[in-house]
């Protein structure tokens, strides 16, 4: 059985959306109904897509773990369509390679929110250690990778003679093969899967809904939240864009405002996954949002576009190394994490993104 409850309501809303998106007719009042339509669009379609992926993983006998970062990959599919569109445009690529940076300090921020709104009883969340095992590698290497960028980004500006330093091609080529790679070392590991599979009673879940498996209940959903997710960016980032203009914000401030309405939403589907006790696919999510944004989505732009290595970037390249290493540390103490980790998650990546705000009247 499909677990849209009104998909009537649901594909009244989507239909118009799609028009709204199509129209695209400029005007505050529109651009204000266009966020609010893009956020009522991602409620009604997470929970039923929250659903299907847990029977697709149900089905497929993956882990809770691996169907995080294939609902992560689908949540960063419309940020990433959204800021290739912005890149092509010379006035904004500048916002839109901001805007990916900035993704990752958002879905750090969901992160301590999720952990706040699940340990503030008491207890903690626990995190698997062979679940985890290259989640904390790659972040090892995004850390890396980022504090070397950021350590050449210092010295290039410093000793260029010339004007604009441009970010050099190897550090978008290394990124992407660190990523690809991580992806085939996941893949590679059956074994994970299933023995998280069996922990979490997949053969049993298979048996009691073999049925509905073999129906394939779970193509519906899965297929209307990615519409839905797509539509709702649209219509979220579109009308973000014309306030931004409208308004004539600074790039920081419209780098930040985009990426918080294009972040928020698409990723708000692991808060309300966790809700329904899918803990571990929720933390997944936003783990892998946290290190795609930077090490899939940035550096297939950076090879569309080049990209100045000015003060703003530079300083992304060192918070996003900072508070990816203040993640893995709370992560890998003892594989949970904490109510006081969730409070502390938050204070440093609210810090970098105001900081990389104040940037604004200096640079």
């Amino acid at each position: 059985m499909s677990h849209v409850k009104s998909p009537v309501l649901v594909g009244v809303v989507l239909a118009v959306g799609a028009v709204m998106v199509v129209l695209h007719v400029e005007g505050i009042a529109f651009s204000v109904a266009s966020l609010l339509l893009g956020f009522l669009v991602v409620i009604l379609v997470s929970e039923p897509m929250v659903e299907g992926l847990r029977e697709f993983s149900v089905e497929t006998g993956l882990s809770p773990h691996v169907t995080g970062i294939v609902s992560s990959l689908a949540s960063n599919l419309p940020e990433g369509v959204m800021t290739f569109f912005m890149v092509l445009s010379p006035q904004l690529r500048e916002v839109a390679i901001l805007t990916v940076m900035l993704a990752s300090a958002f879905n750090g921020l969901l992160l301590g929110v999720l952990v706040i709104m699940l340990t503030y009883r008491g207890g903690a969340i626990s995190l698997p250690k062979e679940a985890m095992e290259h989640d904390i590698e790659i972040m090892r290497i995004a850390i890396a990778l980022c504090g070397i960028v950021f350590g050449a980004g210092v010295i290039l500006n410093l000793f260029s003679t010339n004007q604009g330093t441009i970010l050099p091609v190897e550090v978008p080529v290394f990124l992407l093969l660190a990523y690809i790679s991580y992806l085939y070392f996941i893949s590679r590991r059956p074994d994970v899967a299933e023995r998280k599979g069996a922990e979490d009673g997949y053969p049993k879940a298979r048996e009691e809904h073999g049925s509905t498996v073999h129906k394939r209940s779970w193509v519906t959903p899965i297929l209307l939240g990615l519409v839905g997710i797509l539509i709702a960016a649209e219509l979220i980032s579109g009308s973000s864009e014309y306030l931004v203009h409208r308004f004539d914000l600074h790039v920081v401030i419209a780098a930040t405002l985009i990426g918080l309405a294009s972040t928020v939403p698409e990723h708000g589907i692991a808060l309300i996954g966790a809700r329904k006790g899918h803990v571990e696919m929720g933390v997944s999510n936003l783990l892998s949002g946290i290190t795609q944004s930077i090490m899939l989505i940035f550096p297939l732009l950076a090879l569309i576009v080049p990209v100045h290595l000015d003060g703003y970037v530079i300083y992304q390249f060192l918070a996003i190394a900072a508070t990816l290493w203040i993640v893995k540390k709370s992560i890998i103490d003892d594989h949970r994490l904490t109510l006081d980790e969730g409070f502390s998650i938050i204070l440093i990546h609210t810090l970098g993104i105001l900081l990389f705000d104040e940037l604004s009247l200096l640079l």
